[in-house]
């Protein structure tokens, strides 16, 4: 909602400032511009819009400038937004689909790095998946604002990583990873404190 108020202020200040009597002077130069003799020599033309400043005014360039420049916060509203509405995950047997605003990121929890972390302001916890050097992604538990992931799911993600197997040492970080998921599912102390 606040992204279509931007956007409306924005439309209508830039048909204010179109349609503003200074702003067309600058597009096309004072008014006796208009009244140039045609029949004159075209050197006497140039040398007479010359001395009125008839000639193309950087205008249109400022306005076309700082429009663009208004619009970097609508898109990054835009995209924001559009994130928060299109966010989901899944779980499809072992692969976790994470859907962000553009595009879904597939893991195999079965066979990628996987750790539990925390960010450092707040404490949310979250578990870390790489797959490769460009496949990796975050599957936060909880958000600021709301508990822990339900038991089952929790439980559903542990199964997931348990099914697969890693080579040392990653190996065992799955398994303390999946450990650590059963106890948060089965702890009620634990889900508070997390």
């Amino acid at each position: 909602m606040a992204t279509l108020l931007v956007i409306l202020y924005l439309a209508i200040s830039a048909v204010t400032l179109v349609r503003s009597s200074t702003f067309q002077q600058a597009l096309h130069g004072p008014v006796l511009c208009e009244f140039i003799p045609e029949d004159a020599p075209p050197s006497q033309q140039e040398e007479i819009r010359d001395y009125l400043g008839c000639g193309p005014s950087p205008a249109l360039v400022l306005f076309a400038g700082t429009a663009l420049i208004a619009l970097f916060p609508v898109f990054a509203m835009t995209y924001v937004s559009v994130r928060v509405l299109r966010f989901r995950v899944d779980l499809f047997g072992t692969v976790l689909v994470i859907q962000g605003a553009l595009k879904a990121k597939r893991f195999d929890l079965s066979t990628a790095y996987v750790r539990l972390d925390a960010t450092i302001g707040r404490r949310i916890p979250y578990l870390q998946i790489v797959e490769s050097a460009s496949a990796s992604g975050r599957l936060y538990l909880r958000d600021v604002h709301t508990p822990l992931m339900p038991p089952d799911d929790l439980l559903a993600i542990a199964e997931a990583i348990e099914s697969g197997s890693r080579p040392e040492p990653f190996a065992g970080q799955a398994i303390q990873t999946a450990m650590t998921l059963r106890r948060l599912a089965a702890d009620p102390l634990a889900r508070l404190i997390t």
